[in-house]
């Protein structure tokens, strides 16, 4: 195996690093915004300022043709903020600020236009609303059409035409960019100049690009800059240095930087052979890059979704009967902890856990149905927990028919209900669902909230 470089685009082929590909944006950004150290300004309000301005009033403002309220009011339906997602309304209220001149909303209209959440897809307005937003000379926007750009030119945009012209433009959007401060344009303007690609190669503006990002801990840039080492790329081959900043990355996660981690303990290139944990690393890499069932599979054996705001159940004897008595009763907290519990025998059981500490009873695999129930009923009486866990039957097929599009529904209801780790369920689902199937999926969880706040 050889070390990968940390690209910020997702190309096929290549590994997805800790940048959102632009056509990814406005899908997951609503429910797990990215924390990549940009610079950004007047374009990115601080979400808590946005989302403590009372619904009603901001609705109130764009109503009335204020640009910045109809662009706030757009974030917070596309980011799920005190709402229920909602990329076609979203896309709307952007559309009505974009068309006064608000640069964000430009950038987030065009964004839509790519991905074809909210409107129909349309790379030639998506081009075209970017470069709007671009005109600014804010760091964000033009970093979002720089991306763009090199999409087209190296395929990853589909059916886009892209080529020289485009890749050369792009780094120089990444230079703007850059020169403001925006750390991922840097980073990106990196991977060119490191890998001559739209303009000529020079890896000591690479390293120079990738160094002062790196010192400030940016995952990317670690890995890129491990890489010119490894490679000995205009200075002298350092398997140790390259060693400790694959190291750095790949403590923040990033699975490309554990593979190469993996790969010089593999070998024995600048740290002690070790090839157990190379293989361990590597392990941890294919986890981080697992698909939304893959991840909701390790959130069943890890014991479903808990609520951190409610009280450990108590698990004697005495208080498992509380629990019986209070789920028969149509309690939804006891339904909810009931089938937490046995959700949680359920999966150690079938991690083959010793369960000589827990109710023989509990331990009974058949007991899934049960948990279904249980959360079924408390999902629907509005525990965030109980419709994360839900969810989760939905996206393994467990009891039920396997259903994205319900499953997705439910990580909204739970997400937007306070559930945090519904957030990052749901943006690894959506990747995997249409366009179609996200908003289909978007629409079911605002019609389910009129029945249930109707049932109530």
């Amino acid at each position: 195996m050889r070390p990968e470089l940390a690209r910020g685009l997702l190309i096929p082929g290549l590994m997805l690093m800790l940048m959102l590909p632009v056509q990814s944006l406005a899908q997951s950004a609503a429910q797990n915004p990215v924390q990549t150290g940009r610079q950004t300004g007047a374009m990115a309000p601080d979400p808590a300022a946005v989302a403590a301005q009372p619904l009603t009033v901001l609705r109130q403002r764009a109503a009335a043709g204020q640009a910045t309220a109809q662009y706030d009011l757009g974030l917070r339906l596309q980011r799920g903020t005190g709402v229920l997602l909602n990329f076609t309304e979203a896309s709307q209220w952007f559309a009505r600020a974009a068309a006064q001149g608000h640069p964000a909303a430009q950038s987030r209209l065009g964004q839509a236009y790519h991905s074809g959440l909210g409107v129909r897809r349309d790379p030639d307005q998506a081009l075209y609303w970017m470069q709007q937003a671009a005109r600014s000379e804010a760091p964000e926007p033009l970093f979002d059409l720089a991306r763009l750009l090199e999409q087209r030119a190296t395929g990853a945009e589909d059916g886009a035409e892209g080529g020289a012209e485009d890749l050369l433009r792009a780094a120089q959007l990444y230079e703007r960019a850059a020169a403001q401060g925006h750390v991922d344009a840097a980073v990106s303007l990196g991977v060119l100049y490191q890998n001559g690609t739209g303009v000529t190669q020079d890896l000591a503006r690479a390293r120079q690009l990738y160094e002062g990002p790196a010192a400030a801990g940016h995952a990317r840039a670690l890995n890129n800059l491990g890489l010119i080492y490894v490679r000995g790329d205009g200075l002298a081959q350092d398997y140790g240095r390259a060693a400790q900043l694959f190291q750095a990355a790949a403590d923040q996660g990033l699975a490309v930087a554990l593979n190469n981690l993996g790969t010089l303990y593999e070998n024995g290139f600048g740290v002690a052979l070790d090839e157990a944990l190379a293989q361990q690393l590597y392990r941890q890499a294919a986890d981080l890059g697992r698909s939304a069932g893959g991840r909701a599979i390790t959130a069943w054996h890890a014991g479903g979704l808990f609520d951190a705001r409610l009280r450990p159940p108590d698990t004697s004897a005495a208080g498992l009967q509380a629990l019986e008595n209070g789920a028969r009763a149509g309690d939804p907290v006891a339904q909810f902890l009931l089938g937490w519990v046995l959700l949680n025998a359920v999966s150690q059981a079938e991690d083959g856990v010793d369960q000589a500490s827990i109710n023989q009873a509990s331990m009974d695999r058949a007991r899934s149905q049960q948990v279904l129930a249980l959360m079924q009923a408390s999902a629907h009486a509005g525990i965030p927990a109980a419709m994360g866990n839900l969810a989760l039957f939905y996206v393994e097929g467990r009891q039920l028919p396997q259903d994205y599009v319900l499953a997705y529904m439910w990580l909204l209801l739970a997400s937007s209900a306070g559930q945090p780790e519904a957030a990052d369920l749901a943006a690894s689902l959506a990747s995997m669902m249409t366009s179609a199937q996200v908003l289909d999926a978007q629409k079911r969880a605002q019609e389910l909230v009129q029945v249930l706040v109707a049932g109530n």
